[in-house]
């Protein structure tokens, strides 16, 4: 009977072991995760990145309409004009 509680104790012990490594490998995995938001986009908080990221996609956005609107009124600009816009050897 107590060799059958022994390896039970060893067993579970072994779990705990690789669950605590694993824990430890997470915790180190998002403290790299958290130096990486602080000096790339100076977030210290996940809420702080979300706000970030919503900032940026609201920026991409705007920017690709910009462009978009640009190349439009180029190509009004310049309608019927394409042999004076390209460059000729």
């Amino acid at each position: 009977m107590k060799k059958n509680n022994l390896d039970k104790y060893l067993k579970l012990k072994k779990k705990v072991e690789l669950a605590q490594t694993e824990a430890d490998q997470a915790e180190g995995a998002l403290g790299e995760v958290m130096k990486q938001l602080k000096k790339q986009f100076d977030c210290n908080t996940l809420k702080e990145a979300k706000k970030k990221l919503k900032q940026l996609e609201k920026q991409k956005e705007t920017s690709k309409e910009e462009f978009e609107e640009a190349v439009e009124k180029f190509e009004e600009d310049w309608e019927g004009e394409e042999d004076e816009w390209i460059p000729k050897n």
